[in-house]
């Protein structure tokens, strides 16, 4: 048995794959095997730096800690994409009753998020910096927030889905 702690972003793919870590033939190798099989060739390709050739506990431990400089890598790839983020942020308001179709700048997006969120967003960045900061709010505190700051929304700006409308 290891402890895969030092690689949180494998451990949690571990985990979600139900990996029975305490079994003495699971090693560092076929953790990363395990994790990496579910990831694209191509990307990790792009990455590069992998040897799955040497099976040894020495070369695991490499490869899971590729793995998860990989998860680094690729998050701020996808993250630079404004598009994408632009998405998250029509996912995270739009679950809390907001008509994203009526954000027309990303003026909008703040405003909308700061009225939701009071004191937990500061403006620094774009679509992903706000993304970030909506997303590390305990998902909990999300939605007792929106709902208690929902009226303060511009009436434009709130879903008209029924949900959302007996909230108010």
């Amino acid at each position: 048995m290891f402890n895969v702690s030092a690689y949180p972003r494998c451990a949690k793919r571990l985990h979600h794959q139900q990996v029975n870590l305490k079994d003495d033939k699971f090693t560092e190798y076929w953790a990363a095997v395990n994790v990496a099989s579910e990831l694209s060739d191509a990307q990790m390709t792009e990455f590069g730096g992998f040897d799955f050739a040497d099976r040894s506990v020495p070369n695991g431990k490499k490869l899971l800690k590729r793995l998860e400089e990989f998860f680094v890598w690729r998050s701020q790839k996808y993250a630079k994409n404004s598009v994408l983020a632009s998405d998250t942020l029509k996912a995270l308001l739009g679950s809390r009753g907001i008509k994203t179709s009526a954000l027309k700048s990303e003026d909008d997006y703040w405003k909308a998020a700061e009225t939701l969120f009071p004191g937990r967003i500061a403006r620094n960045g774009g679509f992903t910096s706000l993304a970030v900061q909506i997303h590390s709010i305990p998902k909990k505190e999300r939605k007792r927030l929106a709902a208690a700051n929902l009226r303060s929304v511009p009436a434009d700006w709130i879903s008209e889905a029924s949900v959302h409308r007996a909230k108010l």
